[in-house]
């Protein structure tokens, strides 16, 4: 079954958004964009499509704040990190997404997690949704390194700012 029956049979039994298969499926179908994208250079139209049915109008306005260059990788080094992070306690890096109103979210390595009202109704609470615009477009952001601002802190300043998100993001919870 090719990738595009596998969306269309996907939405034909409607799995939740927690349901295990439909979790493997978004993160192959994740990965099968990067993977195209380091080879091509860009993201091609089908898997842009393939994201598109994934993620409905989430992944068209995360796509807007990823053209407008509104992801930010914040790090103590002068570079951008590509390296996966190993754990929360180990976090080297962070990402930050401008949203549309202005507000700043700022989102763990790899973690599908906003503290963005949408994230907390339709993925939290209703179960409608898989994230949150913020977390597709520093992915979208993490893949294209071209898009992707950079911004580099003091090891003061990001532990500090570290440990903010740590405990913001358990007060949430």
């Amino acid at each position: 079954m090719n990738s595009d029956q596998q969306v269309a049979s996907a939405g034909s039994r409607s799995p939740t958004v927690y349901d295990r298969k439909y979790v493997d499926f978004v993160d192959n179908a994740l990965k099968e964009a990067a993977d195209d994208f380091e080879k091509e250079g860009k993201f091609s139209d089908q898997n842009l499509l393939k994201l598109y049915k994934l993620f409905d109008g989430t992944f068209e306005r995360a796509l807007d704040l990823y053209e407008q260059q509104r992801v930010t990788q914040i790090t103590k080094s002068n570079a951008i990190i590509t390296e996966p992070c190993k754990s929360v306690d180990e976090a080297s890096w962070l990402m930050q997404v401008r949203g549309h109103s202005g507000a700043l979210y700022t989102l763990f390595p790899e973690i599908n997690y906003c503290t963005c009202a949408s994230f907390r109704c339709q993925v939290l609470t209703d179960r409608s949704a898989f994230t949150c615009k913020h977390v597709l477009a520093a992915w979208l952001a993490s893949v294209d390194k071209q898009k992707l601002l950079h911004q580099q802190l003091t090891k003061k300043q990001f532990d500090s700012l570290l440990l903010y998100q740590s405990s913001d993001k358990h007060g949430d919870l």
